[in-house]
């Protein structure tokens, strides 16, 4: 990720703009199912509150699969 597009993500992190998070489509492109937003604040830091945007469930599993340092794989069987 070059420094502009990292800087850009960095800024989406902290301010939502309405776009999914993971694939940077409209979060709200699959309404009314979606844009699903999750806040998450650090334990010892309430002051750090970020807010994440996502347009379905599967942005959403590849974004949890990430931050666990996995892949999320969709099994089409």
């Amino acid at each position: 990720m070059d420094d502009e597009r990292l800087e850009e993500h960095m800024q989406r992190l902290e301010n939502p703009d309405g776009y999914c998070l993971h694939c940077q489509r409209p979060a709200n492109q699959h309404h009314p199912v979606g844009p699903i937003t999750i806040t998450k604040s650090e334990p010892d830091d309430g002051d750090e509150i970020w807010t994440h945007e996502f347009c379905c469930w599967e942005c959403l599993a590849h974004w949890f699969a990430r931050q666990a340092g996995g892949v999320f794989v969709v099994d089409r069987n």
